[in-house]
């Protein structure tokens, strides 16, 4: 997740409780999922396991600044320990599992680093976990019904095939 996150930031994004979640949801989508074991459920801002929280509290310190209270709203900045950075780096390079889930990761999140591409990509992501290979305006109307704040969010369908598109170039969704 740290080496992910550090890459993040090189980008200009800004580390946050969810930008953490949504790195590990895709972790686990390229092959962290027996490493983390986190059960993700469609909430307010898309897919949600509410407990990379206890991770950021644990490298609170260490890794990472400004994660004082594990009751932090999801979208206060942490600050990463640049010290910290080779550290993260050797981990990383000296496990070849690590190393390719980092890899695919960040190849995938590349250019969709932001909060808005991020719950984006993800919530579409979950939808065309659960309903297979659908076309967009079925991905709306799912975003719909979601909650409000997707409908409005995401009522370009341009985002949406962009998304859609995106994610059909790296995984596999039943018809």
């Amino acid at each position: 997740m740290l080496f992910i996150l550090f890459d993040l930031v090189r980008h200009g994004e800004f580390v946050s409780e969810f930008s953490s979640e949504k790195v590990c949801y895709f972790l686990q989508k390229f092959g962290a999922a027996d490493l983390f074991n986190l059960h993700y459920e469609p909430k307010y801002y898309g897919p949600y396991s509410g407990k990379v929280k206890y991770v950021l509290n644990a490298f609170n310190g260490n890794y990472i600044m400004n994660y004082n209270d594990i009751n932090n709203k999801p979208f206060d900045p942490l600050l990463l320990i640049a010290d910290s950075y080779q550290d993260v780096v050797g981990i990383v390079e000296n496990d070849e599992l690590l190393k390719a889930i980092a890899q695919k990761t960040t190849t995938f999140l590349d250019g969709f680093y932001s909060d808005f591409a991020l719950e984006l990509l993800s919530s579409v992501d979950y939808i065309m976990s659960q309903y297979g290979n659908i076309g967009c305006d079925e991905i709306y109307g799912y975003l719909s019904k979601w909650n409000d704040r997707k409908s409005a969010l995401f009522s370009n369908p341009k985002y949406i095939a962009i998304a859609r598109e995106h994610l059909l170039e790296h995984f596999k969704y039943e018809s």
